[in-house]
């Protein structure tokens, strides 16, 4: 698709570091006008601190914006963090922190940006790979992954007849702080033994083997800008995995998932 001349009203939320603040730059970059969301403000970088998860505080920086420049014209819902852990064993309070971030504070930044998107916009959820197959001792963000997508396919049958164009962005492992600033629960008790803290470690160790961050912003910017699907994956063994889950028996992949996680 080609891009309009038009400079564009971009809101972004996790702006600080990582997939958003590359996002912000190519955006900016290209001459667009962004407005960056994030709890801690860095200067040239954030517009707004603000904590996602504060529904109040996103309405009024959203209302604000759009009072501003007449309009958005995207929203790419980034902000997130990731959980690992047994299941049966994380504090359930973690377990809030994780959807309420992850999901309910990306649909909601979203559906207030949607009050002043007018036709041509585009609604943009950075999701991941794990949607798309759940992995052992990562099975909250899995699902918390998994209903971004659910809500940004119904939400792209719901729009597209009013021409806003809705995506979900599924990238692979990025060398960025996300793994990181992983919340990590080793504790295994008498089940689960070391299992968690050994998975943890298999995954952090393939650091080096992770997409470049530049390269993968520039491939995940592309998605956005184009928004034609309401499904990008980015990473070629993630594409391949994908097929690989349509086709397997589910009990099947899911076997062969935990013998390499776990």
């Amino acid at each position: 698709m080609k891009k309009s001349n038009k400079p564009k009203i971009v809101v972004i939320s996790g702006v600080t570091g990582g997939i958003g603040k590359e996002l912000a730059r190519l955006y900016r970059a290209a001459g667009d006008t962004v407005i960056g969301l994030s709890r801690s403000g860095a200067p040239g970088e954030t517009d707004a601190v603000c904590d996602v998860t504060d529904t109040d505080a996103v309405a009024k920086i959203i209302s604000e914006t759009a009072e501003k420049y007449g309009r958005i014209d995207t929203v790419i819902a980034n902000a997130g963090c990731g959980l690992s852990g047994a299941t049966e064993l994380l504090p359930l309070e973690e377990v809030r922190k994780q959807i309420d971030l992850n999901f309910i504070a990306a649909l909601n930044l979203v559906r207030r940006c949607l009050e002043y998107m007018r036709r041509g916009g585009n609604a943009v959820f950075i999701s991941s790979a794990c949607a798309l197959f759940a992995l052992p001792y990562r099975a909250v963000y899995c699902a918390s992954k998994a209903a971004v997508n659910m809500a940004a396919f119904g939400m792209y049958m719901e729009l597209k007849e009013h021409g806003i164009r809705v995506s979900s962005v599924c990238p692979g492992d990025i060398r960025t702080g996300f793994t990181e600033n992983r919340v990590k629960y080793n504790h295994g008790g008498e089940r689960y033994g070391t299992a968690p803290q050994t998975a943890a470690r298999k995954i952090d160790s393939r650091e080096h083997k992770r997409m470049k961050l530049g390269r993968a912003a520039k491939k995940i910017y592309s998605c956005c800008v184009k928004s034609r699907k309401p499904l990008y994956i980015v990473g070629t063994k993630y594409k391949f995995l994908n097929v690989l889950r349509h086709i397997l028996p589910q009990k099947l992949f899911l076997n062969v998932t935990a013998r390499i996680f776990r």
